[in-house]
């Protein structure tokens, strides 16, 4: 017969398993709508984003009635954003074409949601078990990554490939710097330069890997992340603090 025993340790790492990612969390999170809503559309948390915080706080107000009831929603039970968030964030992107916005913004539009969020969990912390916690700001991670994809797809959209790389590398003055051990090499380097708009014959050149090597380690960590463009890679990326802006 088969031993079917359980050993202490055994017992203790399946009990401190965390949720699978369709677990249901009740929270509760649809009853303080109004409070997140009111805290996301704070002025103050733009101050730092000028001078386009005022632009980004008009595209909140334009988006936040719309994504934030769905996002909550989809933080508690663990199902993909709805088509009309994605629609939501499409319309208000269309404000970005001939304005002016440079892609440090783009980039960081999500910050001031996942600030507000992260206080207002913070604050709430002990009545949750770590393994809510973790699910739910994994959750939070990927919606956040999901949208801002949008709004960079957009933005390349408006701007073209080409004018998309001088932005990162001079026009805007921003630097995107990859942070050690959240991923491992060669991935993270080729993530980091991916973000700075080199293409993946460049990225070779600078990593000494082959162009088929560049584009196996991205499509598996596109795979792992599951996103289906490089554009939503490096907004996850900067969700999730693998990159950040400078």
């Amino acid at each position: 017969m088969p031993d079917t025993t359980m050993t202490a340790d055994t017992a203790t790492t399946l009990s401190a398993a965390p949720p699978t990612r369709k677990a249901v969390l009740t929270l509760g999170l649809g009853d303080r709508l109004a409070a997140l809503t009111a805290a996301m559309l704070a002025p103050a948390h733009f101050d730092t984003m000028k001078p386009h915080g005022e632009w980004l706080l008009e595209r909140y107000r334009e988006i936040v009635p719309t994504v934030l009831p769905q996002a909550l929603h989809s933080m508690e039970t663990g199902e993909r954003i709805g088509h009309e968030s994605l629609d939501a964030i499409r319309r208000s992107a269309a404000a970005m074409r001939d304005s002016g916005v440079p892609l440090s913004v783009v980039l960081r539009g999500s910050t001031p949601a996942l600030r507000v969020f992260g206080a207002f969990m913070q604050a709430r912390e002990s009545r949750l078990s770590p393994q809510e916690l973790t699910v739910l700001m994994g959750r939070a991670a990927l919606i956040a990554g999901e949208l801002g994809a949008c709004w960079a797809e957009a933005w390349a959209d408006a701007r073209g490939a080409s004018s998309t790389r001088q932005s990162v590398t001079d026009g805007d003055s921003l630097s995107i710097e990859a942070v050690p051990g959240t991923v491992a090499s060669p991935a993270l380097e080729m993530l980091a330069l991916v973000a700075s708009g080199l293409s993946t014959e460049q990225i070779a050149e600078a990593t000494d890997y082959s162009p088929q090597a560049v584009k196996w380690h991205l499509a598996r960590l596109m795979r792992q992340w599951k996103v289906d463009t490089r554009t939503s890679l490096v907004t996850v990326a900067l969700a999730r603090g693998v990159l950040t802006a400078r």
